[in-house]
């Protein structure tokens, strides 16, 4: 299963309100305060549609993710999925 985590506060509720509109996406109950918002294949979300300034919007994943960045940037975030353990030893 992949995914990421995202604080449950106000300030990122246009990413989790963005994440719900993608067929893709599922939005999991939150948990010690972070909402998991799986996904399947690859997914996309533009920060235009969330209306969040540049300092909200790169924070988004600081809860954690577990899957691989395609990108990242002031424009949009797309993710991919993956099997790769998140630890290496």
């Amino acid at each position: 299963m992949s995914g990421f985590y995202i604080l449950d506060v106000p300030e990122f509720a246009p990413v989790v309100a963005a994440a719900r509109s993608l067929e893709r996406c599922r939005v999991h109950a939150a948990r010690a305060g972070y909402l998991f918002v799986e996904f399947d294949g690859e997914i996309e979300i533009d920060r235009a549609a969330t209306g969040l300034a540049e300092a909200v919007w790169f924070g988004c994943l600081t809860g954690g993710l577990d899957g691989r960045i395609v990108r990242f940037d002031a424009t949009s975030i797309r993710l991919a999925p993956t099997n790769e353990p998140v630890l290496v030893c």
